[in-house]
């Protein structure tokens, strides 16, 4: 019994440390379905929202639009970041977008794309 025991212990530590394949997004979101085969570019600001309502922005979560529009404005003007990349869930209401994009124009961001995934 104790060898068994031993061997159960031994593969459960081996699936734990091998089954990270790749690093988990902030959240586990479904990306809206797109026909596009436009290869994504990496970009200076991701912003989160989940299905839920709740927002991050490069990989901090924010409380309120107080908090988002703080957040924005500092990393826009720390850095010569002039574009974002948004992850948003398809179940997202389309308006919580429209408020990010308002933020993101009076911080004088040039450049938003919209991350979604390949109909297949």
């Amino acid at each position: 019994m104790t060898p068994l025991v031993s061997v159960i212990f031994l593969l459960i530590i081996f699936f734990l440390v091998a089954g990270t394949i790749k690093a988990p997004d902030f959240w586990d979101l479904e990306h809206p379905q797109s026909s596009s085969t436009d290869p994504a570019e990496v970009l200076d600001i991701e912003i989160y929202l989940d299905q839920e309502g709740k927002i991050a922005v490069s990989g901090r979560e924010v409380e309120n639009r107080y908090q988002l529009h703080y957040l924005i404005e500092r990393l826009t003007r720390n850095s010569s970041a002039e574009s974002v990349e948004i992850h948003a869930d398809h179940r997202v209401d389309s308006h919580k977008i429209i408020e990010i994009l308002e933020e993101l124009r009076e911080s004088g961001v040039k450049k938003v794309e919209l991350v979604t995934e390949v109909e297949r």
